[in-house]
């Protein structure tokens, strides 16, 4: 990666999520002459090494002449604020079968909102009696998280744009207004067998 706006979009890239981002640098290190080393084994006093925990990398470089020298310690983050799928994601709401999302870290939500998503990360699979860690990169447009409307907000000046708490309010208040009650009425009614009636008051 040149020291460029264009070797920095290019690492960006090409590291969606935490755990690309060490994959990503775990190749460099290793081009620039450094060896990867297990938790479990023995490390050597000297030379040039890193090790991987998930989506955590530590890289050193350790030599006689170091010895003599300042210690220098340098950290950068490998997340960043987005929006993580959770631990059962699938649900079904009004007859729609969604994703459920959740928040991380001070995410600008509103950037998310109305525009084509994919999904990048790590599945932990279960493979005879171990666990397999596997990256997922889609690029796809699989995934939209629609803008609430600005009349179903609980609070109009503060809307999408607020604090994650008024946000969560404002979806509970989408998820109880009459009309989506009585869609999600029909909708169980579907997949229990029976024919939907409509009330006198229904749109």
């Amino acid at each position: 990666m040149s020291a460029s706006a264009q070797g920095l979009c290019e690492f960006i890239d090409a590291s969606p999520s935490p755990f690309h981002v060490c994959v990503t640098v775990a190749q460099r290190l290793s081009a620039a002459g450094f060896t990867e080393l297990s938790e479990r084994d023995e490390w050597p006093a000297e030379g040039r090494f890193f090790t991987v925990r998930a989506g955590s990398l530590v890289a050193w470089r350790s030599d006689e002449a170091d010895r003599t020298g300042p210690f220098r310690i340098v950290g950068a983050h490998t997340d960043s604020p987005n929006l993580r799928v959770k631990q059962h994601p699938d649900r079904f709401v009004s007859g729609w079968q969604v994703v459920a999302l959740q928040p991380y870290g001070g995410a600008w939500l509103n950037s998310w909102l109305d525009r084509d998503l994919g999904i990048s990360g790590r599945l932990s699979v279960r493979v005879g009696d171990t666990i397999d860690h596997r990256l997922v990169r889609i690029d796809e447009p699989i995934l939209r998280v629609p803008q609430l409307a600005i009349h179903l907000a609980e609070d109009r000046k503060v809307g999408v744009a607020g604090s994650a708490a008024a946000r969560q309010r404002g979806l509970g208040r989408w998820q109880r207004h009459p009309v989506v009650s009585r869609l999600r009425r029909r909708a169980r009614g579907r997949r229990r067998g029976r024919r939907p009636r409509r009330r006198p008051d229904d749109p």
